[in-house]
This record gives structure tokens, sequence and C-alpha cells, in this order.
């Protein structure tokens, strides 16, 4: 008996991977609010999405699954984290090249200190007292918000030092404007901002 709003998982794994290379097709990154909304609706009427979602709900319901779930999560699974890891990209920009552009090439990361919301880890590096570990903050631009805020709360409550690395994936580096306007913040802040170019990985079962 069929369960409204339930994929089975190999319908879901395949919807994802389909979505996933429509978007990477699409330079989804890159597009906008309207260009976004399009492919949505194009999706839920596409044989290969709409089609099998419409098993199991409506074609309303289908929009906003696509939306909040694969799609919310599809920048979180390219760089291997989140519920749809499995469907993003292999290799590319790590932990521990962002790590290294913060800390330098010695620096080590502190074991099960990683999360996600946004990506960040602890690491050490052999010019830090012995003991001593810095917090690393890392995501594109327009997420500098949460980035910063991190960091600081990371330096007011835990009293450990903060670094942010802004992600410059290929096609969306930061405007001068952008870097100005952070780089002032930071310092205003005592965090220290690095920014990075980023090498996404190579689709996973995506051809």
């Amino acid at each position: 008996m069929r369960r409204p709003g339930i994929v089975p998982e190999a319908h879901l794994a395949a919807v994802v991977t389909a979505l996933y290379r429509d978007a990477d097709d699409a330079g989804w990154e890159t597009l906008g609010p309207r260009d976004r909304s399009r492919m949505y609706g194009e999706w839920v009427e596409a044989e290969h999405v709409g089609g099998v979602l419409t098993l199991y709900m409506t074609p309303e319901a289908a929009r906003s699954w696509i939306k909040d779930g694969p799609m919310k999560e599809y920048a979180r699974a390219n760089r291997g984290a989140g519920r749809y890891a499995e469907f993003g990209r292999e290799g590319g920009t790590g932990v521990t090249d962002v790590i290294k552009v913060a800390l330098g090439t010695d620096a080590r990361l502190v074991p099960g200190s990683e999360a996600v919301k946004p990506f960040r880890c602890q690491a050490t590096a052999s010019s830090n007292e012995v003991g001593a570990a810095a917090l690393i903050v890392w995501g594109e631009s327009r997420q500098f918000k949460d980035l910063l805020w991190a960091a600081l709360r990371a330096v007011t409550e835990e009293g450990i030092a903060a670094h942010v690395v802004v992600m410059e994936p290929p096609g969306r580096i930061a405007s001068p404007t952008d870097r100005t306007r952070q780089t002032a913040m930071a310092r205003r802040c005592a965090i220290e901002l690095h920014y990075m170019r980023e090498v996404l990985g190579t689709p996973q079962g995506r051809a």
C-alpha cells in the first residue's frame, strides 16, 4: 500500500540524482530566483522527476519536496555533507585544504570537531600554544554574516581564536565592495579573514 508523501529509497535515489544532474547542467548556484522557480515548475512536469514524485504526493507537494529537500541541500551535498551527501560531488576542496589556508601547511584537524550549518571545525598548528586550537568556519560570501557570527561566538564564549574562510567557487568570487566591507567587519571583531578559490569535485553517478 502506498503511503502519501513517502518516496521509496530506490525512487528517491533516482530522483535526487536526476535533480542534481540537471542543476549541474543549469549552473544552479548562479541562477536567480526567477530561473530557479521556473526549474521547479519544469521538474514537476518532467517525467523523470515529477512523474515519479506524483505517484506518492500531489504536484504542489512535489514542488515543495524538491525545493525544501534535495535542492535546499544541494550546496551542502556538493561539499560532502548533509542528508543528501551521497549524491553530491567527490573530491574537490576538502576540510584539510581549508585548514591549511587558515593556519598553514602544518595545521591538523581536531578529531570529532567537524560540524555544518555553517561548515566549521577546530584545528591546531605548530605555531599555536601547546594544546590550543582555533575555530575555522567557512562558506560562500553570501553566508558571511552567519560565518562571522559563528566565529565571534567562539571567541567570546569559548575564548579561542577564530578564522573565517570565504569560499569562492568557480564563477562566484566576492566583489571588491564585499571584500572591503567583510575585511572591515572581521577586523572590528578581531576575527582572521581569508579568501579561498574552491575546486569542485566530480559528480557522483550523474553522467
